[in-house]
Protein backbone atom coordinates (compact mmCIF):
# COMPACT_ATOMS: atom_id res chain seq x y z
CA UNK A 1 0.00 0.00 0.00
CA UNK A 2 1.15 3.00 -0.90
CA UNK A 3 2.03 5.95 1.35
CA UNK A 4 -1.25 8.13 -0.09
CA UNK A 5 -2.90 5.39 -0.33
CA UNK A 6 -2.59 4.86 3.78
CA UNK A 7 -3.28 8.59 4.75
CA UNK A 8 -6.57 8.12 2.50
CA UNK A 9 -7.54 5.26 4.57
CA UNK A 10 -7.07 6.81 7.87
CA UNK A 11 -9.72 9.43 7.10
CA UNK A 12 -11.53 6.75 8.10
CA UNK A 13 -10.19 6.24 11.41
CA UNK A 14 -12.27 6.63 14.89
CA UNK A 15 -11.58 10.46 15.70
CA UNK A 16 -9.43 9.50 19.13
CA UNK A 17 -7.48 7.18 16.77
CA UNK A 18 -6.77 9.94 14.49
CA UNK A 19 -5.84 12.05 17.70
CA UNK A 20 -3.52 10.08 19.10
CA UNK A 21 -1.63 9.91 16.29
CA UNK A 22 -1.94 13.47 15.69
CA UNK A 23 -0.35 13.86 18.92
CA UNK A 24 2.26 11.16 17.88
CA UNK A 25 3.20 13.87 15.39
CA UNK A 26 2.99 16.33 16.96
CA UNK A 27 5.02 14.45 19.47
CA UNK A 28 7.89 13.92 16.90
CA UNK A 29 8.10 17.40 15.57
CA UNK A 30 8.79 18.64 18.67
CA UNK A 31 11.28 16.11 19.30
CA UNK A 32 12.87 16.38 15.92
CA UNK A 33 16.24 17.65 17.38
CA UNK A 34 16.55 15.67 19.99
CA UNK A 35 14.95 17.72 22.95
CA UNK A 36 11.43 19.20 23.55
CA UNK A 37 11.71 22.94 24.55
CA UNK A 38 9.29 23.45 28.02
CA UNK A 39 7.22 25.93 25.69
CA UNK A 40 6.74 23.09 23.04
CA UNK A 41 6.31 20.34 26.19
CA UNK A 42 3.22 23.38 27.74
CA UNK A 43 1.72 23.19 24.24
CA UNK A 44 1.97 18.91 24.03
CA UNK A 45 0.56 18.74 27.59
CA UNK A 46 -2.58 21.33 26.04
CA UNK A 47 -3.10 19.13 23.36
CA UNK A 48 -3.08 16.08 25.00
CA UNK A 49 -5.68 17.50 27.53
CA UNK A 50 -7.69 18.76 24.69
CA UNK A 51 -7.84 14.80 22.93
CA UNK A 52 -7.99 12.93 26.22
CA UNK A 53 -4.31 11.54 26.55
CA UNK A 54 -3.59 11.80 30.09
CA UNK A 55 -0.46 12.98 31.42
CA UNK A 56 1.18 9.85 32.33
CA UNK A 57 0.73 8.19 29.03
CA UNK A 58 1.90 11.45 27.70
CA UNK A 59 5.17 11.44 29.44
CA UNK A 60 5.39 7.87 27.71
CA UNK A 61 4.78 8.76 24.15
CA UNK A 62 7.45 11.79 24.90
CA UNK A 63 10.03 9.22 26.85
CA UNK A 64 9.81 7.43 24.04
CA UNK A 65 10.35 9.66 21.36
CA UNK A 66 13.72 10.91 22.69
CA UNK A 67 14.91 8.10 23.76
CA UNK A 68 14.29 6.49 20.22
CA UNK A 69 15.74 8.39 17.43
CA UNK A 70 13.77 5.56 15.03
CA UNK A 71 10.77 6.37 16.81
CA UNK A 72 10.85 9.65 16.22
CA UNK A 73 11.93 9.39 13.04
CA UNK A 74 9.10 7.34 11.62
CA UNK A 75 6.42 9.28 12.94
CA UNK A 76 7.97 12.19 11.46
CA UNK A 77 8.43 10.59 8.17
CA UNK A 78 4.83 9.58 8.55
CA UNK A 79 3.79 13.37 9.38
CA UNK A 80 5.91 14.37 6.35
CA UNK A 81 4.29 12.19 3.90
CA UNK A 82 1.15 14.36 3.67
CA UNK A 83 2.15 17.63 5.63
CA UNK A 84 -1.06 19.37 5.02
CA UNK A 85 -3.47 16.66 5.88
CA UNK A 86 -1.77 16.59 9.31
CA UNK A 87 -1.83 20.02 9.68
CA UNK A 88 -5.53 20.29 8.55
CA UNK A 89 -6.63 17.55 11.09
CA UNK A 90 -4.17 19.52 14.04
CA UNK A 91 -6.68 22.65 12.62
CA UNK A 92 -10.19 20.43 13.09
CA UNK A 93 -8.72 19.28 16.68
CA UNK A 94 -8.02 22.39 17.84
CA UNK A 95 -11.21 23.70 16.56
CA UNK A 96 -13.54 20.70 18.23
CA UNK A 97 -14.56 22.55 20.69
CA UNK A 98 -15.82 25.94 18.94
CA UNK A 99 -12.46 27.83 19.39
CA UNK A 100 -9.11 28.33 18.72
CA UNK A 101 -7.13 29.86 21.61
CA UNK A 102 -4.10 31.55 21.49
CA UNK A 103 -1.77 28.96 22.29
CA UNK A 104 -3.35 26.40 19.58
CA UNK A 105 -3.23 28.90 16.80
CA UNK A 106 0.66 29.62 17.94
CA UNK A 107 1.17 25.76 18.18
CA UNK A 108 -0.07 25.51 14.35
CA UNK A 109 1.85 28.30 13.01
CA UNK A 110 4.99 26.73 14.88
CA UNK A 111 3.82 23.22 13.30
CA UNK A 112 3.56 24.74 9.96
CA UNK A 113 7.13 26.09 10.09
CA UNK A 114 8.32 22.89 10.77
CA UNK A 115 6.73 21.78 8.27
CA UNK A 116 7.82 24.22 5.54
CA UNK A 117 3.89 25.15 4.29
CA UNK A 118 3.75 28.37 3.33
CA UNK A 119 1.66 31.05 5.02
CA UNK A 120 -1.05 31.22 1.60
CA UNK A 121 -1.00 27.54 1.85
CA UNK A 122 -1.24 27.67 5.75
CA UNK A 123 -4.61 29.63 5.76
CA UNK A 124 -6.29 27.66 3.20
CA UNK A 125 -5.52 24.94 5.37
CA UNK A 126 -6.80 26.46 8.46
CA UNK A 127 -9.90 27.22 6.88
CA UNK A 128 -10.40 23.43 5.57
CA UNK A 129 -9.49 23.07 9.00
CA UNK A 130 -12.18 25.07 10.73
CA UNK A 131 -14.98 24.09 8.26
CA UNK A 132 -14.35 20.09 8.97
CA UNK A 133 -14.23 20.50 12.90
CA UNK A 134 -17.66 23.28 12.40
CA UNK A 135 -19.03 20.49 10.00
CA UNK A 136 -18.43 17.57 12.84
CA UNK A 137 -19.58 19.44 15.61
CA UNK A 138 -22.97 20.64 13.99
CA UNK A 139 -23.64 16.85 13.05
CA UNK A 140 -23.06 15.32 16.74
CA UNK A 141 -25.38 18.69 17.38
CA UNK A 142 -28.12 17.68 15.30
CA UNK A 143 -27.80 14.77 16.36
CA UNK A 144 -28.07 14.93 19.81
CA UNK A 145 -31.27 16.98 19.74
Amino acid sequence: MSKIQTHRSSRHMPPIVEQVELLKALIALAAADGKIASSERGLLVRFAAKVGIGSASLEAMIERALADPSVRDDLFHRTMSNPQLALEMLVATARLDGNISDSERELLIHVRGLLNISMDDFAQIYERGIQKADSLRNAKFASDT
